[in-house]
């Protein structure tokens, strides 16, 4: 089995039906004990597997989100998290002592309650 570390690895074979140098058919674990990074090449270089991505100079996994795309955009265009202010009231959150976790409205005449983290 190829793993993500296999197309930076010094190993690597580069051809279509062997893993790498050392282990021909790959390994079986998520892990390669004979690893050892290529020096000609930079990661960002190397591409990435499939559900990976390079960010940051680190290789990460995708996990697959709970809200579509649309429910996305509308987190980043509303919440107080991004923005700094109730998306019902207005209500201006403290921008140098923001809630750590909660981001409940405390207007006590608004009500907004944070759904996206429960």
């Amino acid at each position: 089995m190829k793993i993500p570390d296999c197309d930076r690895c010094f190993f690597d074979a580069h051809v279509p039906h062997l893993v790498c140098r050392m282990h021909p058919a790959g390994v079986d674990t998520d892990h390669c004990s004979d690893f050892r990074p290529d020096p000609n090449k930079k990661k960002e270089e190397l591409g990435s597997p499939e559900s990976y991505s390079w960010y940051g100079g680190e290789l990460i996994s995708h996990r697959p989100s709970r809200y579509t795309p649309e429910e996305q955009l509308e987190i980043l265009d509303t919440h107080p998290l991004f923005t700094g202010v109730c998306p019902q009231c207005g209500y201006e959150f403290e921008r140098n002592n923001p809630p750590s976790v909660q981001w409940d409205c405390p207007n006590p005449e608004c009500g907004w309650r944070d759904d996206f983290v429960r």
